[in-house]
């Protein structure tokens, strides 16, 4: 499943769409902030949900699960990528 990713001021946005069609609007996204020393990366993760009226089928649940399984996986590499640049002697410098 393909992952959209929007480079930011403040981080990076990743999105995955796993769905088209009707359900469309049930989109995945990931906000990573900059890595802080100490802190690290601050990650938020949003995805609306389903009601009684328009649950997802069981093809539907597992095409999600790929879907987060996806944003969860791009996400940990691109906070392993942003502390091993903050970590890098060069990044230390700007600061």
């Amino acid at each position: 499943m393909a992952v959209e990713r929007e480079v930011l001021d403040w981080g990076v946005r990743l999105t995955a769409r796993p769905f088209t069609g009707a359900n469309a609007s049930l989109t995945i996204k990931a906000e990573i902030a900059v890595h802080k020393p100490g802190k690290g990366s601050e990650v938020r993760i949003t995805f609306p949900g389903t009601s009684l009226v328009s649950p997802l089928r069981l093809l539907d649940a597992q095409t999600w699960n790929e879907g987060m399984a996806a944003i969860i996986n791009e996400t940990r590499s691109v906070v392993a990528n942003m502390k091993a640049e903050a970590t890098k002697p060069e990044a230390k410098k700007k600061r």
